[in-house]
């Protein structure tokens, strides 16, 4: 019987492009993740995922709630809103039967782990299917101090922002519509980056 963990915290990550890779590149883990999402409303999404963890070799599925906290204005008096999130371990024939209710397309990446400075990890994501050729990465904090006072290194391009290209958003796109959302030289520079990892053997 798998152990089923539940806990909740504060999600805090920053997403970027892909400018290239390190020449020093260090690769701590490589995950296989298949996932969708079952159910949405005004404040809370339910994500289920499947990690096959190649390096460790084992499989994991995970029931996901994400949900709007409190709300608070940034510098330009948007509306922000901190995001916490529940997880449990699922058995996979669970998984199996909860995604025949998806409510959005099947996202299925290759999720690398690179260490950076101050014990940060980059997540690195390659998407296949209708979002073959995306690459992005995302690296996530313990605080909301340590976000706002990061610097990426060199490497990784311009931020990405969270409503456009968020895997909520990924999710229900077409092809069409999230190759609108970023330039023919993205995608071109990602093909070179994922070739370049390919034939290196990191993935």
């Amino acid at each position: 019987m798998e152990k089923s963990v539940e806990y909740l915290k504060q999600e805090i990550e920053r997403k970027y492009a892909v400018n290239y890779l390190p020449k020093d590149l260090k690769i701590i883990d490589i995950l296989e993740i298949e996932q969708a999402f079952i159910y949405r409303d005004i404040n809370t999404v339910i994500r289920i995922r499947k990690i096959h963890n190649r390096k460790k070799n084992y499989l994991e599925c995970i029931y996901t709630v994400k949900t709007k906290g409190d709300i608070e204005y940034d510098k330009n008096f948007e509306k922000v809103a901190h995001i916490y999130e529940i997880e449990n371990s699922i058995q996979e024939d669970e998984y199996n039967e909860l995604i025949e209710n998806k409510i959005s397309n099947v996202i299925k990446k290759t999720r690398i782990i690179i260490p950076i400075e101050d014990n940060l990890n980059v997540e690195m994501d390659i998407y296949y299917g209708y979002l073959e050729g995306l690459l992005t990465a995302e690296v996530e904090f313990p605080s909301e101090d340590i976000a706002n006072a990061f610097q990426r290194p060199k490497w990784l391009g311009e931020e990405i922002g969270y409503k456009e290209l968020s895997n909520l958003s990924l999710s229900k796109m077409t092809k069409e519509e999230w190759q609108s959302k970023v330039t023919k030289e993205t995608i071109e520079n990602n093909r070179k980056i994922i070739l370049d990892l390919k034939e290196n053997d990191k993935i």
